[in-house]
């Protein structure tokens, strides 16, 4: 298999890399879809498997594919005017990922990507211990994050996505403090990173990013992209939500910790 795909990407990668990059594409689908914590493993994995800078570049055309998904089916539901709030500093974040993408190394980027994911990861448990919290005091949904909160992290929204790909848990972690109803939640989120995704393409084209090779590796993902994302829908009312995001938390941290060391 492996001589195969590299003589079609033009990349020479072990088998056990190749399966990384595959099994990627359907951890994308399945987190636009079922589990939105699994984009810091897929993250993670991916800049294991492949030299670091490439697989930003090899995952945007990815990200963009499952973020259809995502707004096939809730594209109706948006909270349009927080949206409308976050894009300015959001665009401002995207600049200040670019420019840091921009002055650094594959061996300077996967600690960079490592760090990046383990902080993405703590969010990620804090929100979700917000939203617990909520739950069990029967909170209403009447959004209570102020404009500090929508400049703080919609700056570092844009930042993460602009230099790993990254940052689905802060995104998250304000969306819970604006007391999002869940559809709400998953639509605003679902557009924001559409906005964002399609605002990075002309940029890591500048950067080199986004090459004839890299968008090969990319086109070979597509198929377990669609089927990851039919799974994820399948999964939702099937599997316990909590035990398989532990379980994706733990998975992310191990590669997390594999990038910095």
């Amino acid at each position: 298999m492996a001589s195969f795909l590299a003589s079609f990407t033009g990349m020479d990668l072990p088998d056990w890399a190749w399966w990384v990059v595959l099994l990627a594409g359907s951890g994308t689908g399945i987190a636009k879809t079922a589990v939105p914590g699994g984009g810091i493993l897929v993250v993670a994995a991916l800049a294991l498997a492949v030299p670091s800078r490439m697989s930003v570049g090899i995952l945007l055309p990815i990200l963009l594919f499952g973020d259809l998904f995502a707004l096939w089916r809730f594209r109706k539901y948006a909270d349009r005017r927080r949206l409308l709030l976050l894009f300015p500093p959001a665009l401002l974040g995207l600049g200040a990922g670019y420019a840091i993408l921009g002055r650094v190394n594959d061996a300077q980027l996967r600690p960079v990507i490592g760090a990046v994911v383990l902080s993405m990861a703590a969010l990620q448990q804090l929100s979700r211990a917000i939203k617990k919290k909520r739950e069990g005091n029967g909170a209403d949904c009447q959004g209570k994050a102020g404009p500090a909160a929508t400049l703080v992290f919609g700056f570092f929204s844009g930042m993460g996505t602009g230099m790993a790909n990254s940052s689905g848990p802060v995104l998250s972690l304000y969306l819970l403090m604006a007391e999002l109803p869940k559809v709400q939640f998953i639509a605003t989120s679902a557009w924001f990173f559409f906005a964002m995704n399609l605002l990075k393409v002309p940029l890591f084209m500048g950067l080199g990013l986004l090459s004839a090779a890299s968008l090969r590796v990319s086109l070979l993902m597509v198929p377990s992209v669609a089927a990851g994302a039919v799974l994820g829908y399948w999964m939702v009312p099937r599997i316990s939500q909590e035990r398989f995001n532990q379980l994706v938390f733990l998975l992310a941290l191990a590669a997390a910790i594999r990038l910095l060391v």
